[in-house]
């Protein structure tokens, strides 16, 4: 496996360890941003240099999983490569690991980013086990997993002795299951709107609660005597999503996380509350 740092180029990170110096002096009592798909805003997602950013700044990431033809796990969001990669409309599926790592997955986004590839979740969880800096919060998006890619995919967590810090979620409640029943403490997450909040509670099988509404104190707090992880998914672009007052409000409520598309100005709002 080719190594993190022949991957990743070093001038990418020259301004990046100034910054997260003064991010990490933040107290710890604030939520983790949650990168969607990694900083994609500024680097090609699901890429292992945009997860490398975020775990210099101490946040935690979003990423996508899908499996190849020769039944390995991939990073990559949707079926065909086209959108992220220089290759044609080719569902993931239908390739193999070798076809898929040829393809180019950083151009698309800009020329300092050529060569790019699309990274395994091993390439992946192995970075986070790496370079993560403080405890840190993975979300694992299954797009497209056969049973045989369950247990890899369990394997790989308890490898990278990431159980606590990761969690599956968007797979149906039969993989969730099987999932669970492959390790009991790998966790599973789901997205959870406020009217169900007391449902899911009552079954008692979810550990990561991905809120789809700003929680309350009182949410927050329920979930939390639970012993339920409580994030707030706020994922998606635009206005309504780069929104400071919300990012404050689920701050003030207690929540352990925030999925967005905005974590570096979702985490300028929160400090300037400390100031």
């Amino acid at each position: 496996m080719t190594s993190f740092s022949s991957r990743v180029a070093p001038a990418f990170f020259a301004g990046v360890f100034l910054l997260s110096a003064a991010t990490l002096s933040v107290s710890g009592a604030d939520p983790i941003p949650i990168a969607h798909r990694g900083l994609l805003r500024h680097a090609p997602e699901n890429t292992l240099r945009a997860f490398a950013v975020c775990l210099e700044l101490g946040m935690g990431f979003e990423l996508d999983i899908r499996t190849t033809k020769d039944g390995h796990l991939v990073v990559l969001h949707d079926d065909s490569v086209k959108r992220t990669t220089n290759g044609p409309a080719r569902s993931v599926r239908d390739m193999s690991l070798a076809e898929l790592q040829q393809l180019d997955a950083g151009l698309w986004f800009g020329s300092s980013f050529a060569g790019l590839r699309v990274p395994t979740l091993e390439e992946t969880l192995a970075l986070v086990k790496e370079r993560k800096r403080a405890p840190t919060v993975i979300a694992l998006n299954v797009k497209q997993l056969n049973p045989d890619g369950e247990a890899k995919l369990v394997a790989l967590v308890e490898k990278y002795e990431l159980l606590e810090e990761s969690f599956a979620f968007d797979q149906n409640s039969e993989m969730s299951h099987r999932l669970k029943s492959l390790n009991p403490k790998f966790r599973i997450g789901q997205n959870v709107n406020r009217q169900s909040i007391q449902t899911r509670l009552d079954e008692d099988f979810l550990d990561v609660y991905l809120l789809t509404s700003a929680p309350t104190a009182e949410e927050v707090s329920l979930l939390h005597d639970r012993g339920k992880q409580a994030l707030f998914n706020f994922a998606g672009n635009g206005d309504g999503r780069r929104n400071p007052t919300v990012w404050k409000q689920v701050q003030a409520a207690g929540i352990d996380g925030i999925l967005t598309d905005y974590p570096l100005e979702c985490r300028t709002a929160w400090r300037d509350i400390a100031r």
